[in-house]
This record gives structure tokens, C-alpha cells and sequence, in this order.
């Protein structure tokens, strides 16, 4: 296997879990009105695509500064993830 092909597969590979993901969590939210789910999924989409297309917006030197912001992002919705879990 050549190495855009796996790049390729493993492209599709996370977006198919992450797509996955959100529509578990969404089945959950509307089955049992459960927050945490959503929220993992929020971070999920925030270190997924949100991070790609911002990384792509701005030069090499700046990425670091998209990375943390968007780990920021991400552990934010853990937590309140976390948060909701802890009330049941």
C-alpha cells in the first residue's frame, strides 16, 4: 500500500467513526434526552474538521496556535461531558 492510499484510508477511517459517533450520539439525545453524548461529539468535531479546515487557513508557523485552541476546545466539551455524567 502506497502512501496516499493509506493517508486515503485512514482519512476516511476517522471520518466514518467520527460520522458514526454523532449519529449514535444524536439516537442517544433523542432516545434518552442525554447530554454527554452531544458533547462528545462536539469535541470530537472540533479536533476533527473544525482543526483541519482552520490548520489549512493559516501559515505553518501559526498552527500551534489553531492546535491548543482547539485541544482547549476539545477538553472543554469533555468536561462538560464529564459534568453531565456525574448528575445521573
Amino acid at each position: 500500500m502506497q502512501k496516499n492510499e493509506l493517508k486515503s484510508l485512514l482519512t476516511f477511517g476517522n471520518y466514518f467513526l467520527g460520522a458514526l459517533i454523532f449519529i449514535f450520539s444524536l439516537g442517544f439525545f433523542i432516545k434518552n434526552k442525554a447530554l454527554a453524548p452531544l458533547f462528545i461529539s462536539a469535541a470530537i468535531i472540533i479536533v476533527g474538521p473544525v482543526e483541519s479546515i482552520l490548520m489549512k487557513k493559516v501559515s505553518p508557523q501559526d498552527r500551534w496556535i489553531v492546535d491548543q485552541l482547539t485541544s482547549i476546545g476539545m477538553l472543554i466539551f469533555l468536561l462538560l461531558a464529564e459534568l453531565q455524567c456525574q448528575k445521573r
